[in-house]
């Protein structure tokens, strides 16, 4: 598995941080492959230290599961689990849970571990971590920790600085947005009559009063208000709402149910079973609305969402972004046929993109040099000493704000030079095949992929050696070479990368022309310029022409239909 740019500077940057402070924090974004970037770590330091004992902590069994799977898979190293009903601390990679490690009996058969890594590391002031990590200091003061987390601003105001004294490396969602792995929100800002009562809310705890938000919010003329203006721009979405309470989250699912759309409201209470069942019937499309209140901030993710609607004033800008990223992921085509998503909508009746500003109007890439492994620029907190990237804008730690200047911003102008940047900084050679843009083909030894264009949307198919072809996403242009290109960092190696883009500079042999003859190329013996490599790819294409038309086609048949 190749990393992406980002991944391999978060991974430097992070094993810096490690060795200089003993702790850092890595701050990524919903889909940018945190887990991934803990992979690369663990096989990094594991690399420079043989005998390394990692423990990797976690909150929920789905996290343990996801974690192991892909944390696994990239290091590579014999791995356990420590859980409810496991005790198994054999591996060199322990997957332990937070509420089973919490007790002291549990903690019992750790011993010594060199490396600690947390997820969701913006949990980490709650005493059941400080317990574990006050366990693992005192087996070994040396031990390195290293926190990963979507938004490390916490909502409680609870300081990380307990734990992490500097944040090794922060990448803006607008980033993975410019670079086709996210898909862009749309924000729009709806007027409800209730911006001043909004206004004047107080707080309660560590959020806005939310009581006191609902006897603004929900009346039956305002939820009235919410479908319609829902319908005239989000009619065909699938749509989660975010709203100030239960009862008000029941209203509003009822004013959706009135108007003959099907919505549901999903709440903490709800049995296990029950809460699966409709979140599984919202991702086949039997159910298009959902409401709650702050129940899916986190750990929840359907790839067809492509409406959010805020209905809640949110004070903090952490819960602003966890809501928005609800709906950002990319679909998969062969999970979700005849679903095409290019952006998310977000309709915000209670002004909390005015309040923090949106995030489509970041959508910038860092510098060039800030993806490239190295050391990233740092600034240092005026309120609490913290060391955070110089692109920060809120301190984690202490909550602290930099005013950002006016830039002047050509967004149309730097997604173009980000398609520009991910095909040069793409390990494979992507190879235009027939001069015009409209369809490209990269190959390596284990798998090859290609991005094709219908008339209407762009789609990307791959295929694995021994696997089947998949069609892997359709959408715009940047966004499925972005996802071609991680099809084949997942099958192939760097030395397998670097090995197939010499192939560019071998002209095409003998046996490659006769196969391409055979193929039904028209006459191959005539392109004196065939490299090795565009004859691989151009065979890739033929041998699987019949498929990736089938693919192509087919989709598009099936959104006619």
């Amino acid at each position: 598995m190749i990393p992406r740019p980002y991944q391999r500077a978060a991974v430097a940057a992070a094993r810096a941080k490690t060795a200089e402070h003993g702790n850092t924090l890595v701050a990524l974004p919903v889909g940018a492959g945190k887990t991934a970037v803990a992979g690369f770590y663990i096989n990094e330091e594991a690399a420079a230290q043989p005998d390394a004992r990692f423990l990797v902590l976690q909150h929920t069994d789905e996290l343990i599961e996801q974690n192991r799977t892909t944390i696994g898979r990239v290091a590579g190293l014999p791995a356990s689990v420590v859980k409810a009903e496991r005790d198994d601390w054999s591996g060199q990679i322990v997957f332990g849970s937070v509420q089973t490690l919490a007790r002291a009996n549990r903690r019992a058969r750790m011993g010594q571990v060199s490396h600690l890594v947390i997820d969701e590391c913006h949990r980490v002031a709650a005493d059941s971590y400080q317990a574990i990590i006050a366990a693992a200091r005192a087996t070994n003061p040396g031990v390195k920790l290293l926190g990963l987390s979507a938004t490390p601003e916490r909502g409680d105001r609870r300081s990380l600085r307990k734990t992490f004294s500097n944040i090794a490396y922060h990448l803006p969602i607008s980033a993975l947005i410019a670079q086709g792995i996210l898909v862009p929100p749309r924000t729009l800002t709806l007027d409800l009559g209730v911006a001043d009562a909004l206004d004047h809310l107080g707080t309660a705890g560590a959020d806005f009063d939310m009581d006191a938000a609902a006897k603004v919010l929900n009346r039956a003329v305002l939820n009235e208000a919410v479908v319609e203006h829902w319908r005239d721009h989000a009619a065909d979405r699938r749509t989660i709402v975010f709203c100030a309470t239960v009862a008000h989250a029941e209203a509003v699912a009822a004013a959706f149910r009135d108007a003959g759309i099907t919505a549901a409201t999903v709440t903490g209470e709800m049995p296990g079973k029950e809460r699966a069942d409709l979140l599984a019937r919202f991702d086949r499309g039997e159910v298009q609305v959902i409401t709650n209140c702050m129940v899916l901030t986190e750990g929840f993710d359907s790839q067809p969402v492509g409406c959010i609607a805020i209905l809640r004033p949110m004070l903090h800008r952490g819960t602003f972004i966890q809501a928005i990223g609800r709906g950002l992921r990319k679909v998969d085509p062969e999970r979700f046929p005849g679903v095409i998503k290019t952006d998310c909508i977000v309709l915000d009746f209670a002004g909390a993109a005015q309040r923090h500003g949106s995030i489509e109007g970041d959508g910038t890439l860092p510098e060039e040099d800030e993806e490239e492994p190295g050391e990233p620029p740092y600034k240092i907190c005026p309120s609490c000493d913290a060391e955070v990237p110089m692109g920060t804008v809120a301190c984690p730690f202490c909550g602290h704000v930099w005013q950002r200047a006016f830039r002047d911003k050509t967004p149309l102008k730097r997604f173009q030079l980000t398609e520009i940047d991910l095909l040069d900084r793409s390990p494979f050679r992507w190879w235009d095949m027939h001069g015009d843009g409209q369809s490209m083909m990269a190959s390596g030894f284990e798998a090859w992929a290609g991005v094709f264009f219908d008339g209407q949307h762009w789609h990307a198919v791959g295929k694995a050696k021994l696997g089947r072809l998949r069609h892997i996403d359709v959408g715009d242009r940047t966004q499925v070479l972005a996802s071609a290109d991680d099809f084949l960092r997942q099958a192939e190696t760097s030395l397998a990368a670097g090995k197939s883009r010499l192939w560019l500079s071998h002209p095409a042999t003998a046996r490659q022309r006769e196969l391409l003859a055979r193929a039904g190329d028209s006459n191959p013996a005539l392109d004196f310029g065939l490299s090795k490599y565009a004859a691989n790819c151009r065979l890739n294409f033929l041998w699987n022409r019949a498929a990736i038309t089938a693919a192509v086609l087919g989709e598009r048949m099936g959104r006619a239909a």
